[in-house]
């Protein structure tokens, strides 16, 4: 593996995952003592939660620590995050954006920063040492939405997007190289990476058993059952009757309270009707080829560089696909039969 990533989480989807995280911040400063080869990353942090100044020097303090191997992951934010501490949501992108040059201004500028914005008022304010990776810590932007493509367009210098089938990744990577010589920015100079889950195994069962719950998250992601070509009109009363507006389910608009909510035998009808083709093609699950087949389907489509949460678990009893077995075999068997 050349990059490691570690989540920027306060808690999780309850019903779907954990609510057990350590700061980030910490555990990739004492990573970077334990190599000088690989890379290390936030995947992702927020624009809400810290203050500009607080993430560009926490950047600066890694990037020097690793000595230029550190990599900056930043999203628009999940509720899951921000609701329960008392954080405002509201106008995520455009905080998003005004964070990045706000950072940006403390990075490269060497007189004392005055800054007045809609989000972060500045005056005089100073940030030392600059970055020792110039002009700045490698910026990568987590979305698939327009607005968030455009900013990674703009201003990173890489993508790490989430759920996004091999057909649109290929879209969607297509519209920020546009937009990219839109800014004049040269898209050689930019990374496309990934980000997705992946349970590998060989018992039928077992596999079964996953792509059951993971159809059943499907069912909160109507953007994906619209591209899958699965969508019927019929869905939105369903939607609404749940309290939900199908075009603005996203993860800055629920989390695990609001899950808890729903009846799900009313959902029911929607999750029915998803094959287990499209749900498959959403996901990377399977025996080691079939989750070889869906990794090359996102390289042919022009991811470069992968970061996974391997769900398989850590005990001996998941032999022969445990957490670390999963990881050997994608890092030896799988990615070296790539063809890019």
């Amino acid at each position: 593996w050349s990059i490691c990533w570690v989540p920027d989480h306060l808690r999780g989807m309850t019903n779907f995952g954990i609510d057990t995280f350590l700061s980030p911040w910490t555990m990739l400063g004492a990573f970077t003592e334990l190599t000088s080869e690989m890379s290390f990353g936030v995947a992702v942090t927020d624009a809400i939660r810290l203050h500009p100044a607080s993430l560009a020097q926490n950047a600066v303090s890694l990037d020097h620590q690793s000595g230029g191997r550190f990599i900056l992951g930043i999203g628009a934010g999940e509720k899951m995050n921000l609701a329960a501490y008392g954080f405002d949501s509201k106008y995520a992108v455009s905080r998003l954006k005004e964070c990045i040059e706000v950072m940006k201004l403390l990075w490269g500028q060497t007189e004392p920063v005055s800054h007045q914005g809609r989000f972060y008022n500045l005056r005089r304010a100073v940030l030392e040492p600059k970055p020792l990776t110039q002009p700045n810590p490698p910026l990568w932007i987590a979305g698939n939405g327009p607005r968030t493509r455009k900013l990674t367009a703009q201003h990173a210098d890489g993508w790490l997007p989430h759920a996004a089938l091999p057909e649109l990744y290929r879209e969607d990577l297509k519209d920020i190289h546009q937009l990219m010589k839109r800014f004049d920015r040269d898209p050689a100079n930019f990374t496309a990476g990934y980000w997705g889950r992946v349970f590998m195994h060989d018992d039928p069962e077992r596999i079964a058993q996953y792509l059951g719950n993971h159809r059943a998250q499907l069912v909160l992601q109507p953007q994906v059952l619209v591209a899958l070509g699965y969508w019927k009109d019929e869905y939105a009363q369903i939607y609404l009757e749940q309290g939900l507006h199908p075009d603005r389910i996203s993860l800055l608009t629920y989390d695990s309270d609001d899950v808890v909510k729903l009846d799900f035998s009313k959902l029911f009808p929607i999750v029915e009707d998803i094959p287990e083709t499209a749900v498959k093609s959403t996901t990377l699950v399977g025996s080691p080829e079939d989750i070889r087949k869906t990794v090359q389907a996102y390289v042919s489509a022009g991811a470069q560089s992968f970061c996974f949460e391997i769900t398989n678990g850590v005990s001996k009893r998941n032999a022969p696909f445990t957490y670390f077995d999963v990881s050997r075999i994608l890092a030896q068997n799988i990615f070296p039969s790539l063809e890019c």
